[in-house]
């Protein structure tokens, strides 16, 4: 089987027009993968400066090398990961320049992306139990000192059981930044993708199941509040009038500021 896989990867490589896309090999749905352009370092020199002038290591920048160093630090990282019994796609074949990745679905279930699953759920209890689960799911990751790349509610998929799969890894933090730098750094990419996710009156609620499980980690869940009040001040520029991008940054910061003040609340009560 694994000839059938090397001998596609082969032909399809350089054919392909769009940097990732499905196939079915022999009812196997799988997904080719293409060396991306080298990122410039230029783009990432604001979010450096940023990170320096708040003294917040957590947001340091990590570069996306693109060609076949993104596609070598992938297969990497999911090699990695799979060690620490993560859910990661199976890699099928590889070479310098792609790959061909297993369908992240478990035994044929479709999978969503998280930030998608949230939105349609029906009630609010539905909602928030799927993401207690998540968060759930990132701690325990985290406890085995593992971390992803780019912790986005669309790199994180679930299928109808709740049952959490990982992709995306063009990127290792690891490279750049201390293993609690890490962490921070996938609670606050967590955080802003599923922010918007809430409507206003839930906020409240999906603070109280971060908390619970944040609390697990205290030096973690201090930097994560340590960042929310240097940014706080961001909300009187009324961010949510520069669109879906500021509605989103709003709640994301919103929850910041509710988990920072749900942590000294705790520590007064202590």
């Amino acid at each position: 089987m694994s000839k059938i896989y090397n001998d596609f990867l082969k032909k399809n490589a350089l054919k392909q027009e769009k940097s990732v896309q499905s196939y079915k090999i022999n009812h196997q749905k799988i997904w080719l993968k293409q060396a991306s352009q080298r990122h410039s370092t230029w783009i990432y020199l604001p979010l450096q400066w940023c990170s320096k002038l708040l003294g917040l290591s957590m947001l340091a920048p990590v570069p996306n090398r693109g060609g076949e160093e993104a596609i070598a630090c992938e297969i990497s990282r999911i090699q990695a990961l799979k060690k620490l019994d993560i859910h990661v796609p199976d890699i099928l074949a590889y070479q310098n320049n792609a790959f061909i990745l297993k369908d992240a679905s478990l035994n044929g279930e479709p999978v969503t992306q998280l930030d998608h699953a949230l939105s349609i759920q029906e009630t609010t209890e539905q909602r928030l139990a799927l993401f207690s689960n998540a968060t759930k799911v990132l701690e325990n990751i985290h406890q085995e000192n593992g971390y992803l790349s780019e912790a986005f509610a669309r790199n994180i998929l679930v299928d109808t059981d709740q049952k959490f799969s990982f992709i995306d890894f063009e990127t290792d933090p690891g490279q750049y930044l201390s293993l609690k730098d890490c962490h921070t750094r996938d609670w606050l990419c967590f955080i802003f993708s599923t922010a918007h996710c809430f409507e206003k009156h839930e906020l409240n609620q999906a603070v109280k199941v971060l908390v619970n499980t944040l609390q697990l980690t205290p030096d973690v869940f201090n930097d994560i509040c340590r960042v929310g009040r240097k940014i706080t001040w961001l909300l009187k520029l009324k961010p949510e009038k520069l669109g879906s991008d500021g509605k989103r940054l709003t709640k994301c910061i919103s929850i910041l500021k509710m988990l920072n003040n749900q942590r000294e609340l705790n520590y007064v009560s202590q």
